[in-house]
């Protein structure tokens, strides 16, 4: 066994649910994302909810998490869900990647 499978490194999720159709499809997201975590080495630890356009309420939580615990893997099922505009999914990506240095990982990749 290696280190990942004995300690694998914590991640989090994040998830934009804005319709009765994403709340529905959102426990198979989060099933998807702990497989993700699984087999790349990771834990998911918890998973942030999004449930109101315009609003970034869990996204700043996701940061603050990601500060206070050091973790650098947040996991998304897409792009989309850090935005549906490609200059919000850039500003919000810049934000995890640089400010915070961490890897984002998308489901839709893999």
């Amino acid at each position: 066994m290696n280190d990942t499978t004995n300690n694998p490194a914590p991640a989090y999720g994040y998830l934009r649910v804005f319709s009765d159709a994403a709340y529905r499809q959102a426990p198979t997201l989060e099933d998807d994302m702990e497989r993700y975590a699984h087999t790349h080495g990771l834990q998911l630890i918890a998973v942030h909810h999004e449930f109101a356009r315009g609003k970034l309420d869990a996204f700043t939580t996701l940061v603050n998490t990601l500060r206070r615990t050091g973790a650098h893997h947040v996991l998304v099922p897409s792009l989309d869900h850090l935005g549906q505009s490609g200059a919000l999914q850039r500003v919000l990506l810049s934000r995890l990647e640089s400010s915070l240095r961490a890897t984002v990982h998308t489901l839709d990749a893999s």
